[in-house]
Parts: structure tokens; sequence; C-alpha cells
């Protein structure tokens, strides 16, 4: 390579010489020399580019990613405003539980033996009556307790169900994800320039948003009460059959517990993520454990390994 320190040597040697040949010779190495020079610079700095096919490829690449986003942040939004839901239900479903508490203990206190004996210890018609205008009313309030209570389990039920799916729906659509950026990265990988572009053109919406955080602090009574646990997990690619059954696969969301009957609803929370699951197994076998998460639960979570998760009955 023919480097700038040298050129006033070859100058100068150009000046010694007296042939109009010799002349031209020297001229026509110099030129040649300096070409020599700069091609190497010249091929470093320019850019590999990328072909219209591999371009017209990595279009298609990246409309294909948009389209499994898309499915999969459409199920998410579902997710979260099922899950709300169901805080807005479990909180109602406590209110009347508890206002259904409070009367039976008002009737225990008040030694309530039925409406016979408060009707016959009436001295007047007037009393009876009045007596039996009150019965009417108490009867007709509890009653209308007891409905609201079953019209929220009822409730939470439904909405427990639709999680179940909306959330195997989101597992599966986030591994949709990871296998269509796979493919994309295998069908580029001859191709550094066709793999950097796509990698520049799927880079800002790549990461998955992260749950937005509700608040964990509710306090609710009865069955719906906010408790911590220990979980362990199935592998993310178990595939088996539970102790109440059940057909368990990657996208299940089931639950194994030693002692809780099979069918009941459990909501945990773990890393500002919650989901719904059922138990469907018998488990953990390790002490100190209190649920085997199952494989849809892990991915809906993001768990692994062995934590301290909060969990709540929604229903038995």
């Amino acid at each position: 390579m023919t480097h700038r320190g040298h050129l006033p040597a070859v100058i100068a040697t150009l000046i010694t010489m007296s042939s109009r040949r010799s002349y031209r010779i020297a001229l026509i190495a110099v030129v040649a020399a300096c070409l020599v020079g700069l091609w190497p610079l010249a091929a470093v700095a320019a850019p590999t580019s990328v072909s219209s096919a591999e371009r017209a490829r990595v279009e298609k690449a990246v409309r294909r990613l948009e389209v499994v986003r898309k499915r999969s942040a459409q199920i998410d939004a579902k997710l979260a405003r099922t899950s709300a839901q169901l805080d807005d239900i479990v909180a109602e479903q406590s209110r009347a539980q508890d206002r259904l508490s409070t009367r039976v203990r008002s009737m225990y206190r008040a030694g309530d033996t039925g409406f016979v004996s408060v009707l016959m210890g009436a001295s007047t018609f007037q009393e009876f009556v009045s007596r039996w205008e009150l019965l009417t009313r108490m009867s007709s309030g509890d009653a209308r307790m007891l409905r609201d209570l079953a019209v929220a389990r009822s409730k939470a039920e439904r909405s427990s169900k639709s999680l179940l799916r909306l959330q195997a729906q989101s597992a599966r659509a986030v591994d949709d994800v990871a296998a269509e950026v796979a493919r994309a990265r295998k069908e580029f990988a001859a191709s550094q320039a066709a793999l950097r572009a796509y990698q520049s053109r799927t880079a800002a919406a790549g990461k998955r948003p992260a749950p937005a955080r509700r608040d964990s602090t509710q306090k609710l009574k009865g069955s719906g009460a906010w408790k911590t646990g220990v979980a362990s997990h199935y592998g993310r690619t178990f595939s088996g059959r539970g102790a109440g059954g059940e057909r368990i696969g990657p996208y299940s969301m089931i639950v194994a517990h030693k002692t809780l009957p099979f069918g009941v609803l459990i909501e945990f929370e773990y890393g500002g993520r919650r989901a719904v699951a059922r138990v469907a197994d018998r488990g953990p076998r390790s002490a100190g454990r209190d649920f085997d998460l199952g494989p849809g639960v892990v991915r809906v979570l993001g768990f692994s390994g062995v934590h301290e998760v909060r969990y709540r009955i929604i229903r038995r």
C-alpha cells in the first residue's frame, strides 16, 4: 500500500528523470500506486447493501411478526379488562357475604326462634300486625342478600372461566411471537445485511409491555382474602393427566394442591402479574410447598423456581 508519506520521494524521483518515456512510466506508476492505496479504504467504507429480493423478504417477515404481535396485544387487552372485572366482582361478593354474616350474627344474639314464636308473643292485634310487617321486611331483606351473594358468585365463576381461556390464548400468543422471530432469524442467517435490517425494523416493538400493576394491597374478607404461600411449578412442556382425570398440556391453566377439591378456582399474583388457575391435580410432594403451578400459569406469571406467591380463592 502506498502511503502519503512516500509521495515526496516519488516526486523527487520524477524530477531527476530526463527522458519523456521514463517520465510517463513514472507518472503511471504513481497514479497506480495511489489507486491501489485507496482501494482497500473504499472497500472498507462501502456498506453491505440489501438486495431488492432480500428487502422484500424482510418486509414480508416484518408484516408476519406485526400480525402475531397485534393478536397478542388484543388478547392481553381483553385479559386486563376481564381481570379488572374479576376484582370488582370479588369485592361485590365479599360485601354481600359480609352483610349476610352480620345478619346471621344479629339473629343469633337476639335469640330469634322463628316467626311463630315472635308473632304469638304479641299481646294485641296491632302489635301482631306490626311484628308481621317487620318480619316480612326482614325476610325479604335476607332473601335479597342471599340472592346478591348467589349472583356475585355466579359472576365470579363466569369471569374466572373467561380468564382461564384468555390466559391460555395469551400464553400461546407469546410462544407464537417467539417462534416467528426465530423463524425470521433462521431465514436471514445466510444474509447478515438482511438480518440486521430485520432486527432494526422489529427492535422498537420487540419487548412485551410490562403488565399494569393493580392495587395488590386490597383487603378482602371471606373466601376472597389474599394470602401467601410457597409455589413450585410443572415443566413448561409437561404433558400428562392430573389426579382429577384432566388432561394437562403446555398451556393448561391448572394448579396442584394437597387438599383443595378439584375444580376450585384460585387467583395467583407474582411479580405484578396475575393468573387464575383451576385445581386439577395433587401436590406438591415436597414439604413446605403449597402449590404446583401448571405450565400455562407458569407462562402467564413468568414464574420459575420456588417462590412465595399471593393467592386468593375465587370459588370453592
